[in-house]
């Protein structure tokens, strides 16, 4: 039978949508949830909502599971990532941090995480976040299903978005012309160094952990990088993450966690310490990138001991 709910549209729907969203993370907090959930369907059958009796509400129903699942990335999260991704790992140290005992729900925590932590996914280098025209391609670096003549642009845009935002692959290097067109100050030692160690020598640490965490001194860019699974770490996307977390903590700390049955309060105060907390992680980071890239180009311009050995001692 339907119900009031199933008679009024689209707004009506996307309020008993996020009703039954919010009731079913309550009741199993800590199970993945997603678009896919089979329980989210059943609940809205049982309300007489189905897409052929009435499609407006429930378009509106899915609209605010998919606006859910956007906020607390839970698709991602839940379903491919979880344990097997730095960022996943990230997102648990974020909820240990903040909401140990889910008093804030998956969408107040989420709503925190877009601000203590989306600052430092965008520093990580996984993808560009202004090249929107080639779908977030990171500089330096082809499509992930490149077309053959310009391996900027891709010949397969929904999947190149998937293996990107979901699997989180970069693609690999342009070929050294293109990537120097893209990074001026690229040198040909610092693109077969980068290229040896993405594909050849892992180092110690890489070949410790089978390939699984590797490191080296400067990637395109020149800056320092870590690659854990595969996914780019780098100096201001760990400062960032661990200020936006620390941040996000010190807010929802300052008073309690549900106020007067509300929750929004310190949600918002996450959400506040989260962002101050990300972009001084982020400013952290790019200084030590600036001191250790100075510190390398002073090395550089010391003499080897080649050279100090071909100095005669008259001219010391």
């Amino acid at each position: 039978m339907n119900t009031p709910a199933a008679k009024r549209g689209p707004i009506a729907g996307f309020n008993l949508g996020k009703s039954i969203m919010l009731g079913l993370a309550e009741k199993k907090p800590y199970r993945p949830s997603s678009i896919l959930d089979k329980e989210f369907k059943t609940e809205l059958k049982s309300k007489g909502v189905g897409l052929r009796e009435s499609p407006g509400t429930f378009l509106g129903a899915y609209t605010a599971r998919v606006l859910g699942d956007v906020v607390a990335d839970e698709t991602r999260k839940g379903i491919y990532w979880r344990f097997n991704h730095p960022l996943a790992v990230a997102d648990v140290a974020l909820q240990k941090a903040i909401d140990p005992q889910n008093k804030l729900g998956p969408y107040g925590r989420g709503a925190i995480g877009l601000a203590a932590l989306q600052p430092a996914i965008a520093l990580t280098g996984a993808y560009n976040p202004l090249n929107v025209s080639e779908l977030g391609r990171p500089t330096g670096y082809k499509q992930n299903m490149p077309n053959p003549e310009d391996p900027t642009k891709s010949i397969e845009p929904g999947t190149e978005v998937f293996q990107r935002f979901f699997q989180g692959r970069t693609g690999r290097p342009l070929a050294y012309p293109k990537a120097q067109e893209e990074i001026p100050d690229l040198t040909k030692a610092r693109y077969a160094n980068y290229m040896n160690f993405l594909y050849n020598d892992p180092g110690a640490l890489g070949k410790a952990t089978m390939g699984m965490v590797k490191v080296t001194g400067e990637n395109l860019q020149g800056d320092p990088e870590a690659r854990v699974f595969g996914y780019p770490i780098s100096i201001p996307s760990a400062t960032a993450a661990t200020g936006g977390i620390a941040g996000a903590r010190a807010g929802v700390k300052m008073g309690p966690l549900v106020e007067s049955g509300r929750r929004t309060p310190a949600v918002m105060r996450g959400l506040a310490g989260g962002a101050v907390g990300s972009a001084a992680g982020a400013v952290v980071g790019v200084l030590a990138n600036q001191a250790i890239s100075a510190a390398g180009n002073a090395m550089r311009k010391l003499p080897t001991q080649q050279e100090y050995q071909n100095i005669s001692a008259g001219r010391i």
